[in-house]
């Protein structure tokens, strides 16, 4: 919490005219902030065989799905489902990460291990590839772990929406700033190879088009309830 200083008009005390004028002292503190977990060194050891098995899904046409990808592709099923050794070892890292950021919300004698499930996807997006805003229902965290950005990258920001929202159309105040109130844009995020973002499920986002060269590869999960 910030703290701050009021000085009260003259006119609300009763003191003596030579006296110095009294203080009150306030604060200034947010409320209902939204969490995002950021690692910028994922299991980059994995990096190859992710792409590897990426390409190898998409050599089946069954294996396309449709969801907010415009353009792009995206894996029509629940990645995690593979008996794959890549795909088991990605999801230990996942797990752990996932357990990180819910037990950093928790005092040191109140962590746990939690039980909960992972759904996840790929996406590949090339140029002018791009994913429409949405968010992800029926979960509690989502997350974005990049396997590779192509350098230097161009496009392709995964962008997350105020969730304030409508709060900002209620408010006319000319020359009045009201930086609580937000400014209803969205805070984007610039992809790295290796980076892993944890988000709130209901937090809406969207991807940018790609406008680089090469692949834009990301495996996308959601955690539910087991």
């Amino acid at each position: 919490m910030n703290t701050a200083t009021v000085s009260p008009p003259a006119d609300t005390e009763e003191r003596p005219a030579d006296a110095p004028a009294r203080q009150i002292k306030v604060g200034v503190m947010p409320l209902f902030s939204t969490w995002v977990y950021c690692c910028e060194d994922g299991p980059r050891n994995l990096n190859g065989p992710l792409e590897e098995l990426a390409h190898h899904l998409m050599q089946d046409e069954r294996n396309a799905g449709h969801r907010t990808n415009t353009r792009g592709w995206h894996y029509a099923d629940d990645l995690f489902r593979l008996d794959e050794p890549v795909v088991e070892a990605f999801r230990g890292y996942m797990e752990q990460h996932v357990q990180a950021f819910l037990n950093h919300f928790r005092p040191a004698g109140r962590k746990k291990q939690d039980r909960f499930r992972l759904e996840g996807w790929v996406n590949v997006n090339r140029a002018g590839d791009f994913n429409v805003l949405h968010c992800h229902p029926g979960s509690f965290l989502s997350a974005v772990y990049y396997v590779r950005v192509p350098q230097p990258i161009q496009g392709g920001e995964i962008v997350f929406r105020d969730p304030r929202g409508p709060a900002v159309a209620m408010y006319e105040t000319p020359g009045i700033d009201l930086p609580w109130v937000g400014n209803g844009l969205g805070l984007p995020f610039t992809p790295a190879t290796g980076q892993l973002l944890l988000f709130p499920a209901w937090l809406e986002h969207r991807v940018e088009p790609f406008e680089g060269a090469g692949e834009r590869i990301s495996i996308a999960f959601n955690v539910t309830n087991p």
